[in-house]
């Protein structure tokens, strides 16, 4: 079953928003909740489906920018449908609402949808609704920039040389310094696991996976989150790998903290002692992209530190190429 909010003439535009729930009431309830003021900058035009497969049929036919869906259905689950979705729409920004989830679901939507948010049900309106505009515009930077990126590339026209380091710094944060070095170790040094490792994702996923290659990275440790923000204003980091259980502060706030002072960074929790609680704080709060438990699998490690590298590099390509757009075609305008 699927319902549509209809645009009111002389609106701002609207942001389409995909909601999937197999309870009725529960679409209906979010498409009032944002129809109803406060309404902040933005306004949507919502289209909520109880049937997950409606909703991807659906979404090959129309462009969405968000998703809310809820995570336990009985056709398909929230994992399936969002991985489903991503091979539809791979910009649509991931929401997930669920008042019933476990801590190895929410890791598995973190580490394989990049799922943005997890709001919790009963939900709060104003969270709901942050989220949802955070989600927008951080979607509309990302679009645009590859957008304005692309007129330059097909243009021939690439980054200038030297933009960035040669190398990726990376940052490991572990109250036990010998698991800080013990981490620090498996990125550097690759083993003919690996490599066997590497060859058989590659054939199951009929592409090449992202590699990490030692002589393209840095890696400093240190066992104090305190220190390693002081580092942070001296060194720019590609990827900050912390612990969620340190005396100084929890592995979420560092990571939201560090985020203040490096967004580009990607986030990455590894931990043995988070509960699904604490994930979602470091998910909602620190935008982590990964969630790996202790003790690690070293390939596992690597492959999330490969894509991670990858995915900044080319948001940051992208960034710096969108704005050389913008300085020589001064009739080129954002979206």
């Amino acid at each position: 079953m699927t319902t549509t909010e209809a645009p009111s003439e002389n609106a701002a535009p609207l942001h389409a928003v995909l909601v999937v729930d197999d309870e009725q009431s529960i679409v209906n309830a979010i498409r009032r909740e944002l129809s109803t003021p406060p309404l902040g900058r933005y306004r949507y035009a919502v289209e909520g489906f109880t049937d997950p497969a409606a909703a991807l049929e659906r979404a090959k036919e129309k462009e969405f920018e968000v998703v809310i869906t809820d995570f336990r259905m009985p056709q398909m689950d929230g994992l399936e449908f969002l991985k489903q979705l991503h091979g539809i729409q791979p910009d649509c920004m991931r929401l997930v609402l669920s008042g019933q989830t476990d801590m190895a679901s929410l890791v598995e939507m973190i580490n394989q949808t990049h799922i943005y948010r997890f709001i919790p049900k009963p939900w709060s309106s104003y969270f709901l609704k942050s989220s949802l505009m955070q989600a927008i515009t951080f979607r509309s930077t990302q679009v645009n920039n590859r957008r304005l990126a692309k007129i330059l590339r097909d243009k021939g026209i690439d980054l200038p040389l030297n933009t960035f380091n040669t190398a990726d710094q990376i940052l490991v944060v572990d109250d036990d310094i010998a698991v800080a070095h013990a981490v620090a170790r498996d990125l550097t040094h690759r083993g003919r696991l690996d490599e066997i490792f590497s060859a058989v994702r590659e054939e199951a996923m009929h592409h090449k996976a992202p590699e990490l290659y030692s002589s393209h990275i840095s890696v400093q440790v240190t066992d104090s989150p305190l220190h390693a923000l002081k580092m942070a204003d001296g060194i720019t980091f590609s990827c900050v790998i912390a612990d969620y259980l340190m005396p100084e502060m929890d592995g979420a706030k560092f990571l939201d903290a560090f985020a203040d002072k490096q967004p580009d960074a990607e986030c990455i929790m590894l931990s043995g002692a988070a509960n699904l609680e604490n994930i979602v704080f470091a998910l909602d709060m620190a935008h982590i992209h990964n969630f790996i438990a202790k003790p690690w699998v070293d390939y596992e490690l690597r492959t999330a530190v490969a894509q991670a590298l990858t995915r900044r590099r080319l948001a940051l390509e992208n960034q710096v190429l969108a704005r050389m757009c913008k300085e020589r075609y001064l009739d080129v305008t954002d979206d």
